[in-house]
């Protein structure tokens, strides 16, 4: 990319001492990237966009995941950097264990039959947002671990067992 090794300065142009193999000082990328626009592009991401060809209807996230520089999430929409997505997914298996420990408690409390929509009113009630698949893939695992018994073949209607 650029050769620090000769210039040994921040590229902002603070004439600051950089340490080999940089090219800025600690938060000068930030100020270089707003000089830039602000010279470039009055001062707008969404103008450096535009003349790109980017935009609502051609997002750039998607052509940085299209290259390989981004990935995109296997669970939901959210695209980033690799180290971006580990975040995202490590903070999403915290939320579905949170949310899943938060429905067997509600089952195991409560007792009696559990369809979907009284699943996803408990969830909404404790402050979540589940989806109908998410609460029938949690009575899954709770049928399979003895909790719960299907008591519908046909639809997602399960019964606590008593133990």
């Amino acid at each position: 990319m650029t050769d620090t090794a000769t210039t040994n300065r921040c590229y902002c142009g603070c004439q600051t001492a950089i340490g080999y193999g940089r090219t800025f000082a600690a938060g000068h990328d930030k100020i270089a990237e707003a000089a830039y626009l602000a010279v470039h592009h009055n001062g707008s991401v969404a103008e450096l966009l535009k003349s790109q060809g980017y935009g609502p209807d051609n997002p750039v996230t998607d052509a940085a995941v299209e290259a390989g520089a981004w990935k995109k999430c296997d669970h939901c929409d959210y695209k980033g950097a690799p180290e971006s997505i580990r975040n995202h997914m490590a903070k999403v298996q915290k939320a579905e264990n949170t949310q899943r420990e938060s429905l067997e408690k509600s089952v195991r409390a409560l007792g009696g039959t559990w369809d979907p929509s009284r699943g996803m009113q408990t969830l909404r009630d404790a402050g979540y947002h589940p989806s109908e698949k998410y609460i029938r893939e949690v009575y899954r695992r709770l049928a399979d671990s003895g909790l719960l018994e299907k008591v519908d073949e046909h639809r997602a209607i399960y019964f606590v067992i008593e133990k």
